[in-house]
């Protein structure tokens, strides 16, 4: 099962339940002031190292497109068993996860809104629910170039 959220930001912020996701939000929203999206480098992963280790950066590629993982987050590695660090998302190896993480990455390229999703995933074996944040950076103020996801488990909270 998975719900997603994408509203405007004040609807957002006040359905992130874990609080390290909302203090995320709050610092992506400082970070793009009065702009659409902040770029990369108006980030510093330093500045979010509470909960660094469960990102995964994604660059959005163009010529040929794809989407290539920047950064696969230790605990997220961990907790998968595999580390997409400079690969593509198309070679994560679960197909309807692939299929999901794709869809997801693609529909926040395309519409530029943060997402908030919950979701239902197997890990060893056994159903786990995360809630992840999604978010849109651009290099140029208008085109999607890069998403961060932010992804917790209940149990990490």
């Amino acid at each position: 099962m998975c719900t997603a959220a994408a509203a405007d930001p004040y609807d957002l912020a006040a359905q992130i339940n874990e609080p390290r996701l909302a203090r995320l939000y709050a610092y992506w929203l400082a970070r793009k002031g009065a702009r659409r999206f902040p770029s990369r480098r108006d980030i510093d992963p330093l500045e979010f190292g509470y909960v660094l280790g469960h990102i995964m950066m994604v660059d959005l590629l163009r010529d040929p497109p794809g989407l290539r993982v920047r950064l696969h987050g230790t605990e997220m590695v961990r907790r998968a068993g595999y580390d997409l660090t400079g690969k593509l998302v198309q070679d994560l190896p679960i197909n309807e996860y692939r299929a999901y993480v794709i869809e997801r990455c693609n529909s926040v390229a395309a519409t530029g809104v943060p997402v908030l999703v919950h979701h239902d995933r197997v890990l060893d074996g056994r159903p786990r629910r995360y809630e992840a944040l999604w978010l849109p950076f651009s290099e140029d103020g208008q085109t999607v170039s890069m998403l961060l996801c932010a992804l917790l488990y209940d149990w990490e909270r």
